[in-house]
């Protein structure tokens, strides 16, 4: 019989409120985030180090999260994955942005081992600190041999990318799976697998690793809402500027009323948008809404992604678009 190998966990960080230090521990409201390193969170969580392999791939406060700290993410997720000696790969991450990197980091998969993102609500030397139960919680489920895919995990939840969404800023448990349920959840400290719900159709294509890996400045999409008194004026402005700017804007994403309405003035702005060139989805910008079109527009095509999700979709198409 071969012996068995130790198969290790990587842990990749980039930063965040798990990873963050309040001026003052008893009032954890006031912090900073992104001021630990993995060594140090791993310590003052209590969780030993033996089997885990880290790396500090960024420590930034996830609303700078970006291309720029995606690439080397997706780098290290991805050498790990072709390691015999590596069972699964955990993220440390931002709650604000990490609906957008669990997707991104879905849609470029399948991957072969489990990837699981985590965060915090609060920051590490909180008395009440999320963070470290978060941690052993998302290496449980990266362990759990029944688990595959890539999940976000908070809570005692497990979330599938497509469906997690950031619903509260003033208490631990801040995502919701929507409509469908968890993937997983904590019961008695252990995982309780579900089966995966339907994923949602999503528009666009998807550009190969190595492209996003080659690539430094991804396309420009910009993320604009119809509202009462909404006139396209925004729109306009974005397109008068786009040839002046660093990165012309290649995207729009339209976080519409309802399932999908638009005023006539936005209307007419993303007809002019289109002419020049600028492809427009149409998001919803309700919580749990979906832009539903039972005919052509002209102004843009539908998708049932949110704004943040789609951003990361219609920029992904665009790049497939160029090869």
């Amino acid at each position: 019989m071969h012996p068995q190998i130790n198969l290790k966990t990587v842990v990749l960080g980039t930063g965040g409120t798990i990873a963050g230090l309040a001026a003052d521990p008893s009032n954890p409201s006031n912090y900073k985030a992104s001021q630990l390193g993995l060594t140090d969170i791993l310590q003052q969580a209590g969780i030993q180090t033996a089997g885990l392999e880290m790396q500090d791939v960024a420590r930034i406060d996830s609303k700078d999260m970006g291309p720029a700290v995606w690439r080397p993410l997706l780098q290290a997720i991805s050498q790990a994955q072709e390691r015999s000696d590596v069972q699964a790969v955990i993220i440390t991450h931002g709650t604000d942005t990490i609906e957008e990197t669990a997707f991104l980091l879905e849609v470029m998969g399948p991957w072969p081992k489990p990837v699981v993102l985590t965060c915090a609500m609060q920051p590490a030397d909180s008395p009440t600190a999320d963070g470290p139960g978060n941690l052993r919680d998302a290496l449980l489920l990266a362990q759990h041999p029944a688990f595959k895919g890539v999940a976000v995990v908070c809570a005692g939840k497990a979330h599938h990318p497509q469906h997690l969404q950031k619903i509260r800023t003033d208490q631990d448990d801040a995502f919701s799976s929507g409509l469908s349920q968890p993937l997983a959840q904590m019961h008695k400290g252990q995982w309780l697998l579900r089966e995966p719900a339907d994923q949602l159709p999503r528009n666009g294509r998807t550009p190969d690793l190595q492209t996003l890996l080659n690539t430094a400045d991804w396309p420009r999409v910009e993320w604009v809402s119809n509202h009462a008194s909404a006139d396209g004026e925004m729109v306009m402005s974005l397109l008068a500027g786009s040839s002046k700017a660093k990165r012309p804007l290649r995207g729009l994403v339209v976080a519409a009323t309802g399932s999908g309405t638009i005023s006539v003035g936005m209307e007419n702005a993303l007809i002019q948008a289109r002419a020049v060139g600028i492809e427009v989805w149409v998001s919803s910008r309700c919580v749990w809404g979906q832009a539903r079109f039972y005919d052509d527009k002209p102004y843009g095509v539908a998708t049932s992604l949110n704004p943040a999700k789609a951003m990361v979709a219609l920029s992904l198409s665009l790049l497939a678009g160029t090869r």
